[in-house]
């Protein structure tokens, strides 16, 4: 799961209005700037966030460039070792008639983490927080699809399965569809995930474009 977020100086362009310093000469609603509307000098600068952790970024984009030059057979992804271990396991439970087995270990692993983000839904009332946990704010998630839409209540995706998988299962590596993959392994453990939170959920059935989608019930 993910490492906490961390705080990123000026990270974003939408910076509140609170901690933006008008501009030099400019006119300030009202007259005279406010002495809270002054930024400190440290908040003046601008900040990529990754200060201090230079190398780890450096390696990282070495790693997202070595990926993207990879074009043959296919084009290669960030989630392709991803979605490459997560077929051989499917597909191993599969052949040995083991997929709900293994379906329940990998809920019954990430419950510590799961009940955690139920606690947090208990506390506030806000079953939005568990759509967030089984989301966007877990590196589980954002590694493995690479297209999602956020709404209230609900999140939608792209099925990442489609290159791995049919170029697996053109040379006999894999016989699964990805069919399969949503309906015995992805809605089972959204589903697990959901009841250690505490929430309930709609998960979408399998649609023929790839886009599904899981709601809040």
């Amino acid at each position: 799961m993910a490492e906490p977020a961390r705080a990123l100086r000026n990270a974003s362009p939408a910076a509140s209005a609170s901690s933006v310093a008008p501009a030099p000469g400019g006119p300030h609603p009202g007259g005279a700037v406010p002495a809270s509307a002054i930024p400190s000098v440290q908040d003046f600068g601008l900040w990529s966030g990754f200060e201090g952790r230079e190398e780890l970024l450096g390696r990282g984009l070495v790693q997202l460039l070595k990926t993207v030059i990879a074009d043959a057979p296919y084009q290669h992804h960030l989630n392709d070792a991803a979605m490459k271990a997560h077929l051989n396991a499917i597909q191993f439970a599969k052949n040995h008639g083991m997929l709900p087995q293994l379906v329940a270990h990998d809920v019954k692993t990430l419950a510590p983490v799961n009940k955690r983000v139920g606690q947090l839904v208990a506390k506030t009332g806000n079953p939005e927080y568990g759509l967030v946990g089984l989301f966007e704010r877990t590196d589980c998630w954002y590694q493995l699809v690479l297209e999602w839409t956020v709404e209230p209540g609900r999140r939608s995706w792209r099925s990442p399965f489609h290159t791995v998988l049919a170029m697996g299962r053109r040379i006999g590596q894999f016989d699964l569809t990805e069919q399969e993959v949503h309906e015995e392994w992805t809605v089972p453990r959204i589903q697990g995930y959901a009841a250690d939170i505490g929430i309930q959920v709609r998960i979408s059935p399998w649609q023929e474009d790839g886009w599904l989608s899981c709601e809040l019930a």
